[in-house]
Protein backbone atom coordinates (compact mmCIF):
# COMPACT_ATOMS: atom_id res chain seq x y z
CA UNK A 1 0.00 0.00 0.00
CA UNK A 2 1.72 3.63 -0.78
CA UNK A 3 0.26 6.85 0.00
CA UNK A 4 1.12 10.23 -1.67
CA UNK A 5 2.98 12.71 0.75
CA UNK A 6 3.02 15.55 -1.83
CA UNK A 7 4.00 15.47 -5.52
CA UNK A 8 6.93 13.44 -5.86
CA UNK A 9 6.67 11.64 -2.10
CA UNK A 10 5.17 8.26 -1.26
CA UNK A 11 5.20 6.37 1.77
CA UNK A 12 4.86 2.45 1.50
CA UNK A 13 4.03 -0.48 3.34
CA UNK A 14 4.54 -4.19 2.48
CA UNK A 15 3.38 -7.08 3.86
CA UNK A 16 4.07 -10.97 2.55
CA UNK A 17 3.35 -14.73 3.83
CA UNK A 18 3.36 -17.87 2.57
CA UNK A 19 5.31 -21.26 2.03
CA UNK A 20 7.89 -22.28 -0.40
CA UNK A 21 8.83 -25.65 -1.09
CA UNK A 22 11.87 -25.53 -3.02
CA UNK A 23 13.35 -23.12 -0.81
CA UNK A 24 12.14 -25.37 2.39
CA UNK A 25 10.16 -22.58 3.96
CA UNK A 26 7.22 -24.14 6.05
CA UNK A 27 6.33 -20.15 6.57
CA UNK A 28 7.81 -16.81 5.81
CA UNK A 29 6.40 -13.98 6.69
CA UNK A 30 7.69 -9.83 6.07
CA UNK A 31 6.83 -6.51 7.09
CA UNK A 32 8.42 -3.19 6.16
CA UNK A 33 7.61 0.43 5.53
CA UNK A 34 9.37 3.54 4.13
CA UNK A 35 9.65 6.44 1.67
CA UNK A 36 9.50 6.99 -2.33
CA UNK A 37 9.90 9.40 -4.41
CA UNK A 38 8.06 9.63 -8.05
CA UNK A 39 11.45 9.87 -10.39
CA UNK A 40 9.37 9.64 -13.87
CA UNK A 41 5.90 9.44 -13.90
CA UNK A 42 5.11 10.44 -17.60
CA UNK A 43 1.85 8.52 -18.57
CA UNK A 44 3.95 5.69 -21.29
CA UNK A 45 6.98 5.31 -18.20
CA UNK A 46 6.73 5.66 -14.71
CA UNK A 47 10.13 5.34 -12.84
CA UNK A 48 9.60 5.10 -8.39
CA UNK A 49 12.84 4.63 -6.01
CA UNK A 50 12.33 3.49 -2.02
CA UNK A 51 14.05 2.88 0.75
CA UNK A 52 13.35 1.88 4.25
CA UNK A 53 12.97 -1.32 6.65
CA UNK A 54 11.98 -4.89 6.54
CA UNK A 55 11.74 -7.55 9.22
CA UNK A 56 12.07 -11.19 7.62
CA UNK A 57 11.49 -14.55 9.79
CA UNK A 58 11.70 -18.05 7.68
CA UNK A 59 10.89 -21.07 9.46
CA UNK A 60 12.82 -23.74 7.60
CA UNK A 61 12.51 -27.40 6.88
CA UNK A 62 16.12 -27.75 6.84
CA UNK A 63 18.21 -26.10 9.09
CA UNK A 64 18.05 -23.72 11.63
CA UNK A 65 14.64 -20.47 10.94
CA UNK A 66 15.77 -17.07 10.51
CA UNK A 67 14.67 -13.71 11.61
CA UNK A 68 16.33 -10.65 10.79
CA UNK A 69 15.84 -6.71 10.18
CA UNK A 70 16.65 -5.43 6.65
CA UNK A 71 17.02 -2.34 5.02
CA UNK A 72 15.35 -2.18 2.16
CA UNK A 73 16.35 -0.07 -1.36
CA UNK A 74 14.09 -0.81 -4.58
CA UNK A 75 12.94 0.17 -7.73
CA UNK A 76 9.91 -0.26 -9.74
CA UNK A 77 9.47 0.38 -13.47
CA UNK A 78 6.41 0.32 -15.76
CA UNK A 79 6.45 0.97 -19.46
CA UNK A 80 3.18 0.97 -21.62
CA UNK A 81 5.09 -0.66 -24.95
CA UNK A 82 1.74 -0.28 -26.87
CA UNK A 83 -1.56 -0.04 -26.13
CA UNK A 84 -1.75 -3.58 -25.47
CA UNK A 85 1.69 -4.36 -24.36
CA UNK A 86 3.01 -3.27 -20.70
CA UNK A 87 6.28 -4.47 -19.33
CA UNK A 88 6.68 -4.10 -15.58
CA UNK A 89 9.69 -4.68 -13.45
CA UNK A 90 10.99 -4.70 -9.64
CA UNK A 91 14.17 -4.74 -7.86
CA UNK A 92 14.42 -5.06 -4.34
CA UNK A 93 17.84 -5.46 -2.44
CA UNK A 94 17.78 -5.95 1.18
CA UNK A 95 20.92 -5.59 3.75
CA UNK A 96 21.09 -7.70 6.83
CA UNK A 97 21.49 -4.63 9.48
CA UNK A 98 23.19 -7.07 12.21
CA UNK A 99 25.66 -8.88 9.28
CA UNK A 100 26.41 -6.61 6.32
CA UNK A 101 27.36 -9.76 4.09
CA UNK A 102 24.10 -11.27 4.48
CA UNK A 103 21.89 -9.98 1.78
CA UNK A 104 18.63 -10.60 -0.39
CA UNK A 105 17.26 -9.72 -3.79
CA UNK A 106 14.28 -10.15 -5.84
CA UNK A 107 14.07 -9.02 -9.22
CA UNK A 108 10.42 -9.57 -10.92
CA UNK A 109 10.06 -8.68 -14.73
CA UNK A 110 6.45 -8.91 -16.18
CA UNK A 111 5.33 -8.50 -19.90
CA UNK A 112 1.66 -8.30 -20.01
CA UNK A 113 -0.61 -8.28 -23.32
CA UNK A 114 -3.91 -6.81 -23.02
CA UNK A 115 -6.86 -9.71 -24.72
CA UNK A 116 -10.18 -8.32 -23.48
CA UNK A 117 -11.49 -5.79 -21.58
CA UNK A 118 -9.55 -6.66 -18.13
CA UNK A 119 -7.59 -9.72 -18.85
CA UNK A 120 -4.26 -10.17 -20.02
CA UNK A 121 -1.74 -12.72 -20.79
CA UNK A 122 1.56 -12.31 -18.66
CA UNK A 123 5.02 -13.66 -18.73
CA UNK A 124 7.02 -13.41 -15.58
CA UNK A 125 10.77 -14.23 -14.73
CA UNK A 126 11.34 -13.85 -10.93
CA UNK A 127 14.84 -13.94 -9.97
CA UNK A 128 15.70 -14.68 -5.89
CA UNK A 129 18.99 -14.49 -4.41
CA UNK A 130 19.52 -15.06 -0.41
CA UNK A 131 23.22 -15.27 1.11
CA UNK A 132 22.47 -17.82 3.47
CA UNK A 133 19.24 -19.86 2.08
CA UNK A 134 18.24 -23.18 4.39
CA UNK A 135 20.60 -26.36 3.68
CA UNK A 136 20.46 -28.18 0.67
CA UNK A 137 18.96 -24.99 -1.47
CA UNK A 138 20.77 -23.07 -4.15
CA UNK A 139 21.55 -19.21 -3.17
CA UNK A 140 19.48 -18.34 -6.64
CA UNK A 141 16.67 -19.05 -7.55
CA UNK A 142 15.01 -18.16 -10.97
CA UNK A 143 11.46 -18.82 -12.18
CA UNK A 144 9.77 -18.33 -15.64
CA UNK A 145 5.95 -17.80 -14.76
CA UNK A 146 2.95 -17.80 -17.53
CA UNK A 147 -0.29 -16.62 -15.86
CA UNK A 148 -3.52 -15.10 -16.83
CA UNK A 149 -4.07 -11.45 -15.15
CA UNK A 150 -7.38 -9.69 -14.10
CA UNK A 151 -7.24 -6.01 -13.15
CA UNK A 152 -10.32 -4.73 -11.64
Amino acid sequence: ATADVGHHLYTYGDSRAGFDEIRKLDLYYENGAGLGVHVLTHPLFKLNLEAGANYQKQERSLGPDQSSFYGRSGQDVTWKISQRLTFTEKFEFFDNINDYEQFRFRVDSTLALAVWKNFSLNLSLLDIYDTNPARTVNRNELQLRSSIGVTF
